[in-house]
């Protein structure tokens, strides 16, 4: 009985793991505040930084570019620069909106630059942001991982028009 069991799992795991192995994951290790865009433009083709400072506590990413499967967190998600409306280290607050964003072909090397955006997205909790869903991907983020990058931004209505604050960094891409 237990050789039995113990062939059924082998073999579940075998499928799932080659469920898995044609399936590009992109994966960020951190999520980085934007800092310095009001000195030198900063963008990711027609998407701009925001000039509002910001840094992070921790924060991770990953998609996965076959069946649009996303996922992130960041916590700590301050203010890095001293505004009038939002002293030096205040955190995101609470009821502010941003939107997910995964850039495919984000240098334009290999093609046109595209996108796919989460919903809108309501932080809950000052200083946090998440989101785990699936979103439409365009095909042309499965033909280069290497050209995928993430942003999470403003929603794209005034007063940001959809600029970015945090992304991405230490990008992986494997197939588990």
């Amino acid at each position: 009985m237990r050789r039995t069991l113990l062939a059924v799992a082998v073999g579940l795991l075998t499928f799932a793991g080659s469920a898995w192995a044609d399936s590009p994951i992109v994966r960020w290790s951190r999520i980085e505040g934007v800092i310095g865009a009001d000195v030198a433009e900063i963008r990711v083709g027609p998407i701009y930084a925001s000039t509002r400072w910001r840094t992070t506590g921790s924060g991770s990413a990953m998609v996965n570019l076959k069946n649009g499967f996303l996922s992130f967190r960041v916590t700590g998600a301050s203010v890095a620069k001293n505004y009038a409306n939002a002293p030096l280290g205040s955190p995101t607050p609470a009821g502010g909106a941003s939107i997910g964003t995964v850039v495919c072909n984000a240098t334009e090397r290999f093609g046109p630059i595209e996108w796919a955006n989460t919903p809108v997205l309501i932080t809950k909790v000052a200083g946090t942001m998440s989101f785990e869903g699936f979103i439409d991907l365009p095909a042309s983020c499965g033909d280069r991982p290497d050209e995928v990058v993430f942003l999470i931004r403003h929603p794209e209505t005034a007063p940001f028009f959809g600029a970015f604050n945090f992304y991405g960094a230490d990008r992986t891409i494997g197939s588990k």
